[in-house]
């Protein structure tokens, strides 16, 4: 890789194009590690994995638990029938989603002050303490409050999460690396869920006493194994030039030292024991530059992001495909159980494995071949990928969830063969995967310097929003039925779709227009960079 070709492909500096295939069709490891030990991409694969080993262990542990409330719910219902006030029954399913969608707008800005690793030590610890609370609980409020409180720590899958597993790899890793996470998180949390019946049958208290030790676990793979992340990346000495790597991940080249905004500095000073060595990455607490202003200003750009259509759209496509899963998630157990079909509750937790399958097939169709069609996309456009190369991958999910959605109102409504309810969850499995590793794709490459306002939108604001819309929804399917209330869900999603899907393929130029004086503010961008530079 030579200044030349590097200077040969640069672009505006936010825009979501990068040069990433050289002449010789080599794949550039961007962005490039520095020589600093605290550089995750300078860290060995062993010790990235147990990063990300770690990220999936808690989100798994997270998941069982909120999934399996559908489950428990019956129990919950028998034992506090009489005893609920001012609160509603209902609540115990809907409200734990609805703090699990709230949580990103605390959990990703905090992150930019404090850094990536104490919100995930602080949102373990939280998971651990009330998965405690929930298996000793005396009464209604507190196993509501109990519950909140857990999907409020596992909001952080759907936010920090997944800019911490950004963190971790390079730009051409991280479709499959993504999509490896999704499935991988859906497949054994629901694996779990086929157990849950024969667990709650002497007790519900039990399922949460068995989740303890996990919760413990998962509290110290995230102290142990997950340093920090959140690293602001140096210039760097390359073939005879500086290059100086920004915040959207380019590189501007500097023919010498005294070119560079700064200069160069004195080197830093190294660490004098593995033990300040080993402090130094596993801190409770980090300094971040910029502080508690990153987190103020990411605030800011949330609203701004809130009014660019590229971004909105997105969010209200998850929106619509988050609702719809819901619907399924609190219907399916209580469908299965009654007539035509008069599932026990073991038999009905078996459908769970036909979600399982689908999150599987979801792991190649949004990793692998969204890895392939973005190479060959690349290739046709010089060796610079644009961000507009993920959007095509949007067809699956788009296709596959209102399909899902329509089988399964018309299955349940009209006593359809038992086959199309488990055929229509797994098919629903698949879109949402594919779905989240996608849009997580687009979102932080289309706006690499707004990544992390847009994943707090598309994330946890989108699943907020579904919690109102699976609310409406209830009155809905009592007056005019499953099938056509899944049929509208489905519709507006194929819609919004295909109404979109072209507008943010003509929408390139649009990207390098951000609005505001916070546009270049690079608090909560993929790679922040500053002007401290390396020898």
């Amino acid at each position: 890789m030579t200044a030349s070709s590097l200077l040969k492909h640069a672009s505006t500096d936010l825009s979501g194009s990068v040069f990433l295939i050289d002449g010789a069709g080599k794949i550039l490891s961007l962005p490039i590690p520095s020589r600093s030990t605290l550089d995750p991409l300078n860290w060995s694969t062993r010790k990235r994995g147990f990063a990300i080993f770690s990220l999936i262990f808690f989100a798994t542990v997270g998941l069982i638990q909120l999934l399996g409330l559908s489950l428990v719910y019956t129990s919950i219902a028998k034992e506090y029938s009489t005893a609920v006030s001012p609160f509603r029954l209902e609540w115990y399913i809907t409200a734990p989603s609805l703090a699990m969608g709230l949580g990103g707008f605390l959990w990703v800005p905090l992150s930019l002050a404090i850094g990536r690793r104490p919100v995930f030590l602080l949102t373990s610890s939280i998971l651990a303490v009330a998965t405690i609370w929930a298996s000793f609980t005396t009464s209604f409020q507190q196993i509501l409050a109990a519950v909140c409180l857990q999907g409020l720590a596992v909001s952080l899958k759907f936010s920090s999460m997944l800019l911490m597993i950004i963190d971790l790899t390079f730009i051409y890793q991280r479709p499959q690396a993504i999509a490896m996470v999704w499935s991988l998180v859906t497949i054994f949390s629901l694996a779990f869920q086929v157990g849950i019946p024969a667990v709650i049958q002497v007790e519900w208290r039990t399922f949460y006493r068995m989740l303890i030790v996990p919760c413990g676990a998962a509290f110290l793979l995230a102290f142990f194994c997950y340093p920090e992340t959140y690293f602001y990346r140096p210039a760097i000495a390359f073939n005879g030039h500086v290059l100086v790597q920004s915040a959207t991940e380019k590189i501007q080249i500097y023919e010498g030292w005294e070119e560079v905004p700064g200069g160069k500095p004195l080197p830093k000073e190294p660490f004098q024991s593995r033990w300040r060595r080993w402090r130094s990455e596993y801190n409770f607490l980090t300094k971040m530059p910029g502080g508690w202003r990153n987190m103020g200003v990411c605030y800011i750009q949330i609203v701004m992001a809130l009014t660019n259509p590229l971004i909105v759209w997105v969010a209200f496509l998850n929106l619509l495909i988050f609702g719809g899963t819901i619907v399924i998630l609190t219907t399916y157990a209580s469908l299965l159980v009654h007539p035509p079909y008069s599932f026990s509750l073991l038999g009905a937790s078996l459908s769970n494995l036909a979600t399982i399958i689908g999150a599987l097939l979801a792991w190649p169709a949004a990793g692998i071949m969204t890895t392939q069609l973005c190479h060959r996309l690349v290739m046709r456009n010089g060796g610079v990928r644009d961000a507009e190369h993920y959007l095509p991958a949007f067809i699956l999910p788009i296709l596959s969830a209102p399909v899902s959605l329509i089988i399964y109102g018309f299955a349940g409504e009209r006593g359809w063969h038992w086959f199309w309810i488990f055929f229509s969850m797994g098919l629903n499995s698949f879109a949402c995967v594919t779905l989240f590793t996608v849009t997580t794709l687009w979102v932080t490459e289309a706006f690499p310097r707004w990544a992390a306002p847009a994943m707090v939108i598309v994330g946890s604001g989108s699943y907020a929003a579904s919690f109102a819309l699976s609310s409406v929804m209830v009155p809905r399917l009592e007056s005019q039925g499953l099938a056509r209330t899944m049929c509208l869900i489905g519709i507006l999603i194929f819609g919004v779709g295909s109404f979109a899907f072209p507008v943010a393929m003509w929408g390139r130029r649009y990207r390098y227009y951000v609005y505001g004086k916070w546009a270049l503010h690079e608090g909560g961008s993929l790679r922040p960079q500053v002007r401290d530079v390396e020898v």
